[in-house]
Order: C-alpha cells, then structure tokens, then sequence
C-alpha cells in the first residue's frame, strides 16, 4: 500500500493527454501586449536627460508648493478656531441697541424726562446695583402672575398677556 501511494504521488501527470499541436502558438509583430494597450495607444516621447530633470524639478516644486498652502489653510484654521468669537462680537452687541434707539427715535420722539428701562440686551451695561433692582421687579412681577385667578384658570394665556404688556410698556411696540 505504501508503495502505491509513492508511484501515484512522483507522476502527478501521469494521466493527462496534451496534444502537442495545442502548445504551438504563432505571434503577430503587429499585435500589441496586453500591458501595452493599458498604457495607452500613442507611444511615449523619448525626452532628452535635461527636460526630463526640469519635468521632475517642476513636480517636486509644485509638491512643495501643495504642503506650504495646506501648512497655511491649517494654521488659518487653528488661528479662527483659537478667535474668541464672542469676544469679537461684543462691539458690535454693544452697539446693537444704540442702532436700534436711533431708529424708534426717528420714528418717534421719546417725551424727555421719561427714564425709559434698560433692555435684556443691555445687562451688560447695567451696574450690580441696577441689576439686583431688575431681578427684584422681575421677581414681584412674576409673584403677582402666580397670584392672579387668570393664571390658574389659563396658565399659558395669562402668562401672554403678561409679556404683551410688558413689551407695550417698555416700548416694544414702537417698532
């Protein structure tokens, strides 16, 4: 038995019919490999040594060129992330409600010796002082809604009337 299995596995061809006319193969000069035809159809121009080196100084210069611009649209980026944005935008916060008393004045003026209350925008405007007595007001303002029998019977009615007004009386409505 062992010795059967040493014939069978020496002659792996042993049982395989070629014809030998199969194995000729004729080639046309004219026909092109298959790598050649990948290639493309037109051949290559043969450049001299000089313009090959200037072709491939040029690339590399555009190569560098392409990591200086991406090394500054990064650290353009870094520098708009590292931007206090709020911090930028605080003048023109600030100027916002000037901009905009401009305009109601024009449209309507404001009789004089009417004190007429600092708006939310303007908190930041206001001293501790002038805050703590908004906060009060807001805090009474809001005990009495709480109170009131129109709140118990419609909260969400109640509490709109109340901001409009609120709004009609800080001149909200002049707008």
């Amino acid at each position: 038995m062992g010795k059967e299995w040493a014939f069978a596995s020496t002659d792996i061809f042993a049982g395989t019919k070629i014809d030998p006319s199969a194995l000729v193969q004729k080639l046309d000069p004219d026909a092109r490999s298959v790598a050649s035809i990948r290639r493309g159809a037109e051949p290559r121009a043969v450049l001299p040594k000089k313009e090959k080196l200037k072709l491939r100084r040029e690339r590399w210069l555009q190569k560098i060129e392409a990591i200086k611009l991406a090394e500054r649209q990064r650290k353009a980026e870094r520098k708009r992330r590292a931007a206090a944005v709020v911090g930028d935008l605080q003048p023109l916060r600030d100027a916002l409600p000037e901009l905009l008393e401009l305009e109601a004045g024009a449209r309507q003026p404001r009789a004089r010796g009417v004190s007429r209350r600092p708006r939310p925008a303007e908190l930041s405007r206001m001293s501790a002082a002038e805050r703590l007595q908004l906060l009060d007001e807001e805090r009474a303002r809001f005990r009495e809604l709480l109170a009131s029998p129109a709140y118990r019977a419609s909260p969400l009615l109640a509490i709109g009337q109340q901001l409009a007004r609120q709004v009609h009386l800080d001149g909200g409505g002049q707008l």
